[in-house]
């Protein structure tokens, strides 16, 4: 049936299902994400209904000047890996008191060319001990510096510039329908390596020369609206690919949810099928699947806790301490390191490290111990 009652003459169900979303103002997309949002939420007892909207605002927002929002950063790799284990890291992300905006900013996204300024301190992989510092700059559609390898790359790089590239995707800036795709952040540096290179041995030569040596963009996807509380919330679906076939090369896919109101993701997980052999924990060498997450951990508008989630008591402690180590930032920053930190079981091997035993050594350019080629 039609919204008016027409007879429509369709045989499926799946059709007539999308036909009774449209009447009542629901997005399709939205009641076909909605098994695969609740899988994500599921852990935090938080429960989203597709929202009667077919299009939102989408924007990024500075955190509000009283309330730093804070992350549970988690990595997991399958197989297990020889130069980095499972892992996890916090992050704390606030206005930055030494850049002030010269007028103050209405409410909703950044006005457009607007861009503003926010620091973070992360506690975590690579920076165990006395964590971390960085100072992040945001617009409506951008939050950076983000690291244009995150998508491609087999392990840490820079933790807070992975995390800035993975947990907060390009956003359009404006009004979205569901549906819609867009052009994300650039893919480049390294990964651009591994779209010119045979895609069964990872290494290149002439029978490989005429392979461009150039990646896309994420691919960006607004696949559904949700609501909860009378807030809503959007559903992204991102994509990146370096162009080898099924099951070769290089293929990464996330799903992030972002606060509309609030202009903040309070989950995010990226999936990287690594398809070039990597040095694994057990001996030998294969293909790594990493899995790398991003929940929100504070109470702040717009985050888990927000939405209902119980947070564990660690968890608000640990938010406490985070808050606190963001206040006396620039203390870090003042503090001269006298040595680097112990390399962490995520480090890559130091310069002049003994090379890898035959069992290990492979022709990929992908392999920790090979010569980076020029960029």
């Amino acid at each position: 049936m039609s919204c008016s009652g027409r007879r429509l003459g369709l045989g499926s169900l799946a059709i007539a299902a999308w036909t009774a979303a449209a009447c009542q103002g629901v997005a399709p997309g939205s009641q076909l994400e909605e098994s695969r949002v609740d899988d994500a939420l599921a852990p935090y007892g938080v429960d989203l209904a597709p929202a009667p909207v077919l299009s939102v605002e989408l924007g990024w927002q500075l955190p509000p000047a009283d309330c730093p929002h804070a992350y549970r950063l988690s990595v997991d790799y399958e197989p297990a890996q020889r130069f980095e284990e499972d892992n996890e890291s916090d992050l704390v992300l606030g206005r930055n008191p030494r850049q002030r905006p010269d007028a103050p900013l209405p409410p909703g996204p950044l006005p457009e060319g607007t861009v503003a300024a926010a620091h973070l301190f992360y506690q975590g992989l690579r920076a165990e001990r006395v964590g971390a510092t960085r100072d992040v700059y945001l617009s409506r559609e951008r939050v950076g510096p983000a690291a244009p390898t995150a998508a491609c790359m087999p392990r840490t790089w820079d933790p807070m510039e992975d995390a800035l590239a993975l947990g907060w995707p390009q956003l359009t800036g404006r009004l979205t329908a569901v549906g819609e795709a867009w052009s994300g952040q650039p893919v480049e540096g390294k990964c651009n390596r591994s779209a010119c290179v045979d895609p069964q041995t990872g290494g290149g030569g002439p029978e490989t020369h005429d392979r461009t040596c150039v990646t896309p963009p994420w691919h960006e996807q607004l696949q559904g609206v949700f609501t909860h509380r009378g807030e809503l919330y959007a559903w992204l679906h991102s994509t990146w690919s370096d162009g080898h076939g099924e099951g070769q090369g290089i293929r990464s896919e996330r799903h992030t949810l972002v606060s509309v109101e609030h202009g903040r993701p309070l989950w995010s997980r990226t999936r990287i099928d690594h398809r070039f052999a990597q040095p694994t924990a057990a001996g030998g060498m294969a293909p790594v699947v990493r899995t790398w997450t991003l929940a929100a951990t504070d109470a702040c508008p717009g985050s888990l806790a927000a939405a209902g989630w119980e947070r564990p008591a660690a968890l608000v402690e640990r938010e406490q301490e985070l808050r606190d180590r963001l206040a006396h930032v620039d203390e870090l920053r003042r503090t001269p390191r006298r040595r680097p930190e112990s390399p962490s079981a995520g480090a890559p091997p130091p310069s002049g490290a003994p090379s890898p035993s035959p069992a290990d050594a492979s022709p990929s350019p992908w392999s920790p111990n090979a010569t980076p080629a020029p960029e």
